[in-house]
């Protein structure tokens, strides 16, 4: 066998030197639509192409020149299997684009759903972080509620110690006035007649923190000092501080020779009378 004959061009010459293969068939199969096409719709003469057939050499499936009926029966068989053959060539395309149609919106709809995954994470991510800061305000709230009922009750404990002490004071029985004392202090401008008022000596020395029974208020700044007017006399925290400064200033010309408890009650008698140096 020749080499020229060995591939595909082989297979073709043996194909077409096989009986029937050059036949009428093949020819309309492969010239059908170009003809028409050419003659545009005019009618055909069988006759002159079945003459044009035997002079070309185109035999019929059995090598026999073909008639008239039997191009005709070709050509229509022949109309019918190209249609055929079209049509399977246009459903395979329908086919393929519907297969392409469906991977696109297999893959539009696999990316939706990651979005609305993703958005749904960030959804949840989100309510997460604002239930967390919910739980931490919460938290918060609740430990200042107890810290609050805690002092509360410090302050409850305070209050009802001091109102003990004053109970305790009230239950001492005064003295008769002729049992009061009046202090030796010296007569200055400025200090009122309060500071010399006698003082029961059987009542106790009023504390830092005692209740002023005319004012409902703690006493701030300090106890009774010892030698000095007694806040009993008093009904203002500001005018006893007034007095007992200016009776201080007067034993203690400076802060050196103070006690403490004389340098605390200095303090705050200088916020009442400015120019107490």
């Amino acid at each position: 066998m020749a080499a020229t004959v060995i591939g595909i061009s082989g297979a073709i010459s043996a194909l077409e030197g096989a009986s029937g293969a050059m036949s009428l068939r093949v020819w309309m199969e492969t010239h059908r639509e170009e003809l028409l096409k050419v003659w545009d719709g005019r009618r055909l003469d069988w006759q002159a192409l079945c003459g044009w057939f035997r002079d070309a050499g185109l035999t019929n499936s059995i090598g026999e020149t073909p008639t008239v009926r039997c191009a005709k029966m070709t050509w229509y068989r022949v109309g019918k299997t190209l249609e055929a053959r079209r049509q399977r060539h246009a459903d395979a395309a329908a086919a393929a684009e519907r297969l392409a149609e469906e991977k696109k919106a297999a893959r539009e709809a696999a990316k939706a759903s990651r979005d609305a995954e993703a958005v749904e994470a960030g959804a949840l991510s989100q309510r997460m972080q604002e239930a967390d800061r919910a739980q931490s305000y919460a938290t918060a709230q609740r430990i200042e509620v107890q810290e609050a009922h805690a002092r509360a009750a410090v302050q409850r404990q305070e209050r009802a110690q001091q109102l003990a002490a004053s109970a305790q004071q009230s239950e001492i029985e005064p003295s008769d006035p002729s049992e009061f004392i009046t202090l030796d202090l010296p007569v200055l401008e400025g200090v009122s007649r309060r500071a010399y008022l006698p003082v029961d000596p059987k009542l106790p020395p009023v504390r830092k923190g005692d209740i002023n029974r005319a004012t409902g208020n703690a006493w701030q700044y300090g106890g009774d000092l010892p030698g000095y007017p007694s806040k009993r006399n008093y009904e203002y925290e500001k005018n006893w501080l007034r007095d007992v400064g200016l009776l201080l200033r007067h034993r203690h010309p400076t802060n050196l020779t103070m006690t403490p408890e004389e340098k605390f009650v200095m303090r705050g008698a200088k916020s009442c009378i400015p120019n107490l140096y």
